[in-house]
Order: C-alpha cells, then structure tokens, then sequence
C-alpha cells in the first residue's frame, strides 16, 4: 500500500496556474514571495508562465505586496514593530516596504498598553518585580523593543 498522498508536480498551464492563484486568493492575501513559493510545489518550475500570471494578477489588482503588507500590519497591530518586520520579511516583503507600515513608537507604545490591559483585565501592574518580569517577557514575545516594554511597565 502507497500511503503517500504527495502528488508529482504537474506542467503548468497560464490558465490552471492563474486559477490556482484565484482560489488561493479568495481564501486569504498572500505575498508574492508566498504564491510563488505555493506555485512551485504544485507545478514544475516555469518563470515565464509565472511571471506571466503575476502581471495578470497585478493589472486585476488581486496581489500587492504593499495591500499584503499594509493588511497584514494592520490585522496584526497587537504586535510589535520587531516581530512584525520580522514575519513580513519571512514572507517576502522588501525592508522599504516593511518600513512603511511599520507603528511608529507613540502608536506602538499604545499598542503596548492595549495589549497589556487586556492581558490584566483592567487590573493595575502589579508592584512586583516577579510579575513585571513576567509581564515584560509577555510583550517582549509579542516583539515590543524593550524601550516599549520599560515605558509600559515602568521598570
């Protein structure tokens, strides 16, 4: 018995792949890095039917790294800025366009804040210094820089 259910890659056609582009698509936003990444595992590698399919999806205004990026940003908020830039550039974003929508420091402070009221349901920071740690590596996870952390928690 064959258990394996991976599937050789099959020759793409511009069609096929711009439809698999589609359906990928209407499910969530992904960058370009990332179809490409999804196109490769399903077809034999063709640069030139993919870049073909890009373009198409580009001029439909269906894939935009920079509407990938801004709405990535914008749903992940409860972030911050390092972890953030960190999971765009593994997705594929360049450095310039991660900076663009990048919280600056006032927002991301306040984004700190937010997220730590209700991680304390409306409780105070407890005086503690074990609690602060604890509270200060629940936003260090979350990529708050420490300068963010310090100004939040009051250390």
């Amino acid at each position: 018995m064959n258990f394996c259910r991976a599937q050789k890659p099959k020759t793409p056609d511009e069609r096929q792949v711009f439809q698999y582009a589609c359906w990928l698509l209407a499910r969530r936003n992904y960058s370009r890095a990332e179809l490409l990444q999804k196109f490769q595992k399903k077809y034999i590698p063709d640069e030139s039917i993919f870049e073909k399919v890009f373009a198409k999806l580009t001029k439909l205004k269906l894939q935009s790294d920079e509407l990938f990026a801004e709405s990535f940003a914008h749903s992940h908020a409860h972030w911050g800025a390092r972890r953030t830039s960190l999971e765009l550039k593994r997705r594929g974003i360049d450095e310039e366009l991660i900076a663009t929508f990048l919280p600056t420091e006032l927002s991301e402070i306040e984004n700190a804040r937010e997220v730590l009221a209700r991680k304390l349901r409306g409780e105070k920071i407890p005086p503690e210094y074990s609690a602060k740690q604890k509270l200060a590596a629940f936003l260090a996870r979350r990529g708050f820089s420490i300068d963010t952390i310090r100004e939040v928690i009051g250390f």
